[in-house]
């Protein structure tokens, strides 16, 4: 019911017309106008945490022997249905004349349900150049970029003191936004390592490899040999952001 309803949503939207959505009749390219690069948000990750609202940026960069008039027919989307509304693009000449950079925005408001938890991962970006002796370059995907659930660790049970040849244990626990109820949820089964940076170090070593458990925490029994820093890392799955725990210093002697 969802997915049928987003799509009747963006048809009535195009309906009336304007840049407010993508959309969705093809065009086709013509002439010798190209579409050199596409980066949003600055080419990192859109990150969201349970209640995010967040506005990121994006170029399209062009090309035409006679200069770039403007961008048009700009759609973010995503998996299952998934839209976000664009703003109008401005074009702006580089040293060379054939060459334009078009930048605009794109907002998301997960209070709002903006977004499903089924739609994170990879999105796209759309769009037609029109170059001004009237060719263009029309690409439903013009560029890609993810969008990602952030991450939250909590790290325990490191003392700050140990006699070497001690035994601590440490635990922590894995958390991942729910962006339906919009709070903190356990993120169970995920692989996770167990990180050790010798004083003096600035290498990390994985000193325990193993999952979270149902409930999204994890323990593991360590034996202390020398001072460090200890620090649970969760390289990231299923579109979760990868990330490391706040770290904790030991004293081992």
């Amino acid at each position: 019911m969802r997915r049928r309803s987003m799509l009747l949503a963006v048809s009535g939207v195009l309906a009336v017309g304007g840049l407010v959505l993508p959309s969705i009749q093809q065009q086709q390219s013509r002439g010798d106008t190209r579409i050199l690069s596409v980066v949003v948000n600055h080419g990192d990750d859109v990150v969201l945490g349970p209640s995010t609202t967040t506005t990121f940026g994006f170029s399209i960069t062009a090309k035409d022997d006679s200069g770039i008039a403007g961008v048009d027919n700009v759609g973010i989307w995503g998996n299952n249905y998934g839209v976000l509304r664009p703003s109008a693009v401005t074009c702006k000449a580089t040293a060379d004349p054939a060459v334009s950079v078009c930048t605009g925005t794109a907002s998301v408001n997960v209070k709002k349900r903006q977004i499903w938890d089924d739609q994170a991962g990879n999105w796209h970006v759309q769009a037609t150049v029109h170059a001004k002796d009237g060719s263009r370059a029309e690409s439903d995907t013009a560029g890609n970029f993810q969008v990602k659930k952030e991450s939250t660790i909590i790290i325990t049970g490191v003392p700050a003191r140990a006699r070497a040849g001690d035994t601590i244990t440490v635990d922590g626990l894995l958390e991942q936004p729910d962006w339906r109820s919009q709070s903190w949820v356990a993120n169970a089964w995920q692989p996770i390592e167990l990180r050790f940076q010798p004083k003096g170090s600035s290498t990390w070593q994985t000193v325990k490899a193993l999952r979270t458990s149902g409930t999204g925490t994890m323990t593991a029994d360590v034996r202390v040999t020398e001072s460090g820093t200890y620090q649970w890392y969760y390289p990231g799955k299923f579109w979760a952001q990868a990330m490391g725990s706040p770290t904790i210093a030991i004293t081992v002697g």
